[in-house]
């Protein structure tokens, strides 16, 4: 079992469910990179800690302000293999709010669609939950399952979006 397990959990199981979830919907993300894992905590206490755990497997990293909570968005050196030849690099671990109770744990991936979101969107409008919006540079589509997980569905990945917020990536020396 490797490190990034002993933080976050199985993200490989917590994938794989996902990914048939998809595909029972309809919902085909073959050759569709993935921009990211969410992972979300409880407490603030527990976020200060799985930041700072995950650090130590990361190259880059950046943390801000966004809808009134810290996030860090965890640029992992190397990435996480997944089902089906998919990776992904980038966790997202927003701090919790006290407007929104969450439990801890893996919640949601990202999907990067490309300029295809508007005709993806418009394919599988019969099962998208809807579409967030996060601002000028952040609005994904996204399902919700049954579990309360989510696949969300971007134009780009989360990492362009930090960069077009304008918020500094700092390097990390590992």
């Amino acid at each position: 079992m490797n490190n990034i397990v002993k933080i976050i959990g199985n993200y490989e199981e917590f994938f794989s469910d996902l990914l048939h979830r998809m595909k029972k919907s309809g919902i085909n993300i073959h050759g569709k990179p993935l921009s990211h894992l969410l992972y979300r905590t409880a407490t603030t206490p527990e976020y200060e800690q799985l930041r700072d755990e995950l650090k130590k497997y990361c190259s880059e990293y950046v943390e801000t302000q966004f809808n009134g909570r810290a996030v860090a968005i965890l640029i992992l050196e190397k990435p996480l293999l997944l089902e089906d030849g998919f990776t992904v690099s980038m966790i997202e671990l927003p701090a919790p709010r006290a407007v929104h109770m969450y439990p801890s744990g893996l919640e949601s991936i990202g999907v990067i669609v490309g300029k295809q979101l508007p005709e993806f969107i418009n394919q599988h409008n019969d099962v998208l939950t809807g579409v967030k919006d996060h601002g000028e540079h952040c609005k994904p589509a996204f399902i919700t399952f049954d579990n309360d997980k989510t696949s969300k569905f971007y134009d780009i990945s989360l990492r362009e979006i930090v960069m077009l917020q304008g918020w500094e990536i700092e390097k990390l020396a590992i």
